[in-house]
């Protein structure tokens, strides 16, 4: 989580010790602004600097050199900077933000969340607080708590309260998208009181999926028209509430988990029936019904959710808290830091090899096994070997030759997992992996559906 820099940090306050000209004073801010987004971060330090000599207590400026006191490193250094600020300014919300992230830091937890509560209590549209809020309170152990800011997060992107966060994803669409949700909402009018509203969404749908094609493209004014006002929002949450008894399996075989997972310099094991009956069919009922799949841009062939954009639900966060109460040895020390849902697009769609922000990843799929028609494939290959000490990754489409040639080179070293409903395949973030050779049937229900859990940040991988 990085600091953010204040972009008119001019701020609406008066000082009596100013004794140059406003114009005088925007001045030098535009200046030091220059300079601080060019990256010209000495350059921009002094030029702040100047402007408190002209205005001692300068909240704006005042933050601005926390945030590049934060970028040096020198952690303590900017809490002081944002210090000043908030005397200078109390409802300062950037302030109040930038502290509890370099709180967070230090592992300083009661003061970030403090410090993040007070941002949203100044600025209840601060997107990156609430989130913030969200993982902190999991990391607690208060899943309600964290429920209520995923739930605010979900608000600020796609409710009556947005905030144009998510505005391009909802001004925007591919034609696999529109199919998805035309077929989604043909899946919900079979099965709900309310059918012909679906069915009528659904026809809206694919009428202008006809005039879209493969790429991500701005809709005109009369295709969002047809499509209506809730076009890639949450049209239908199904419940998916905390259940009495467990969600996890029993794991009588826990213990031949742990040593598989020990065996070798890099820990990856899979083992099937994560779920119990209850919680599987609850989840795959949440992730079927759900109007959640917002994301289609992220990776080609894909619709994709995630925590602060529909996924979460109190039964995923049962599921994620007792499979780390599970496997304290593996998961004890890193609380959840992220989950995701992707569902495959065509009967192929694969996921190209990448390594995870992590420090363990918890995989697994709620598709029915009639689904795969290539029994024996269609789950995960993971690369036991490690990538180099000084890998330094960029992102997942500019690593895929990269790490497709590191593979390449280790066939040997592949844990190949089939593909199987209610297999959780377990590994350290940080190893390669990669879909292999999916061949699903067609038909919304037989989509190929993964869920991933991530625990911990592979800067605090033991």
């Amino acid at each position: 989580m990085a600091l953010r820099i204040d972009t008119d940090p001019r701020r609406d306050v008066e000082f009596s010790t100013v004794t140059t000209t406003g114009s005088g004073l925007s001045k030098l801010i535009a200046d030091a602004m220059m300079h601080h987004r060019a990256g010209r971060l000495a350059d921009a330090e002094a030029a702040y600097l100047a402007v408190l000599n002209v205005a001692p207590g300068h909240a704006g400026t005042l933050h601005n050199l926390g945030v590049i006191a934060g970028a040096r490193g020198n952690t303590h250094v900017a809490i002081a900077h944002f210090d000043a600020a908030i005397a200078a300014e109390p409802n300062y919300a950037a302030a109040h933000y930038n502290r509890a992230v370099a709180c967070r830091a230090l592992g300083r937890t009661s003061e970030a969340i403090l410090g993040f509560s007070r941002a949203c209590a100044i600025d209840p549209g601060h997107y990156e607080a609430h989130r913030a809020l969200g993982f902190l309170w999991l990391e607690q152990g208060e899943r309600d708590r964290g429920l209520d800011h995923f739930a605010r997060t979900y608000e600020l992107r796609r409710g009556e309260d947005r905030t144009g966060i998510a505005a391009t994803s909802m001004s925007h669409a591919t034609r696999d998208k529109l199919l998805h949700d035309a077929e989604q909402f043909h899946f919900l009018a079979s099965r709900r009181r309310d059918g012909r509203r679906f069915a009528i969404l659904a026809r809206a749908y694919e009428q202008v999926a006809k005039e879209v094609g493969p790429h991500a493209t701005e809709l005109s004014e009369r295709q969002l028209e047809l499509l209506g006002e809730d076009y890639n929002t949450a049209i239908l949450i199904s419940a998916a509430p905390v259940r009495a008894e467990s969600a996890i399996s029993e794991r009588p075989d826990r213990g031949a988990i742990l040593r598989a997972f020990n065996a070798h310099e890099t820990g990856a094991v899979w083992f099937d029936d994560l779920l119990t009956p209850a919680a599987l069919n609850g989840l795959k009922r949440y992730l079927l019904e759900s109007t959640v799949w917002h994301d289609f841009s992220h990776i080609g062939g894909f619709v994709a959710s995630y925590l602060e954009d529909g996924l979460a639900s109190p039964l995923l966060l049962q599921i994620a808290d007792e499979l780390r109460r599970a496997f304290p040895e593996i998961l004890g020390s890193h609380p959840l830091s992220q989950a995701w849902a992707f569902k495959g697009l065509d009967t192929a769609a694969a996921i190209e090899a990448h390594a995870d922000d992590g420090a363990v990843s918890v995989n697994f799929w709620v598709t029915p096994d009639h689904a795969n028609l290539r029994p024996g494939s269609g789950g995960l290959a993971v690369c036991r070997v490690p990538p180099p000490p000084d890998w330094s990754p960029t992102g997942y489409h500019a690593d895929e030759g990269e790490i497709a040639a590191f593979l390449h080179r280790r066939p040997d070293d592949l844990l190949i997992v089939p593909y199987r409903e209610n297999r959780a395949v377990m590994f350290e973030s940080r190893l390669f992996h990669r879909s292999d050779a999916p061949h699903f049937a067609p038909g919304y229900e037989n989509r190929r559906i993964n869920v991933t859990l991530l625990y911990g940040s592979r800067q605090g991988r033991n």
